[in-house]
């Protein structure tokens, strides 16, 4: 009967740990199903335009005419959705690069930007400085609101659109790339 009871507890956690490991595993897959292999000699726009994922995003930059400036030196934070994320989009890739709509199209752009170098571990400073609720300023000065849940940083912009971080800290030649997995909406 104890050989019994002391095998239930084995296979128990036995059971637990294969779990466990299988939790932390998809993590990692879900964190890397988009994650590019960015050249961090070359700047954020060439490395958009040449990326198989991202390409969308380098589109809009150049619709909204921001390529220019994310050649030069910066340093910049970009927020990437993916052009799957993008295409599925109300404002998707057709209207942001329609030059009808390029007003709305600057501050969508502007939105996924953010002035300066911010790791990962810069935006989880700021929640914890925050006691969890950090705040930063896109690159037109609207506000996303940061937060940690299970280990995820979240972003949510002013109308409640929230994107998860699925890679982060692609490290450029002039800043820095992290993916998200939805889109914003500024006002």
């Amino acid at each position: 009967m104890k050989t019994n009871k002391n095998l239930a507890i084995i296979l128990f956690a036995l059971l637990l740990s294969v779990a466990s490991f299988a939790q932390k595993n998809q993590k990692r897959a879900n964190m890397n199903v988009v994650n590019p292999k960015f050249d961090a000699t070359k700047n954020i726009i060439d490395n958009l335009t040449a990326s198989q994922n991202y390409s969308s995003l380098a589109k809009v930059f150049k619709a909204a005419e921001f390529e220019q400036m994310l050649r030069e030196e910066g340093p910049y934070t970009i927020l990437a959705p993916s052009n799957d994320v993008i295409s599925r989009s109300s404002e998707n890739l057709e209207f942001m690069t329609d030059p009808k709509n390029i007003h709305r199209t600057k501050d969508i752009a502007a939105y996924y930007m953010i002035p300066g170098k911010w790791y990962a571990s810069d935006f989880g400073k700021l929640i914890r400085m925050s006691k969890g609720r950090g705040e930063i300023k896109t690159a037109d000065g609207d506000i996303l609101v940061l937060t940690l849940e299970n280990s995820i940083i979240y972003l949510t912009d002013a109308k409640g659109n929230k994107a998860k971080l699925v890679f982060t800290d692609a490290i450029q030649s002039n800043g820095i790339i992290h993916g998200i997995d939805k889109t914003f909406s500024p006002n």
